[in-house]
């Protein structure tokens, strides 16, 4: 019988403002399929840096830039600014991992630990 087995309309995920849920459901498929590109262009931009994008001190060195599925992660050795350590010497501390996105107009580094071969 046909609309027995009619699969539900998909539940919005917590936490988006009314106006969107209320709003996307309403679209075009072409609008939906248009947003959905633009969408995964924005995640794309947010999440995949390249190590041009990156801004880091002159006592700093990125050792690696890797693109992940929720940011890029970036593997850098760092000074501590500490007068009289082996860093303000050269030999920088690490190598620390942090996972780099774009939020907004900014550059965010959130730090996930050293590095353990």
């Amino acid at each position: 019988m046909f609309g027995k087995n009619m699969p539900e309309q998909p539940s919005p995920p917590d936490g988006l403002p009314q106006y969107i849920v209320e709003g996307v459901p309403k679209q075009a498929d072409d609008d939906l399929r248009a947003l959905q590109d633009w969408i995964d262009g924005l995640l794309e931009y947010r999440e995949n840096l390249s190590i041009d994008d990156l801004d880091v001190d002159e006592n700093e060195s990125i050792e690696s830039v890797e693109g992940s599925s929720n940011g890029t992660v970036v593997i850098k050795k760092v000074s501590c600014g500490k007068e009289g350590c082996k860093c303000q010497r050269g030999e920088l501390h690490g190598p620390y991992k942090y996972v780099v996105r774009r939020q907004g107009g900014n550059v965010k580094w959130e730090y996930k630990g050293a590095v353990t071969d």
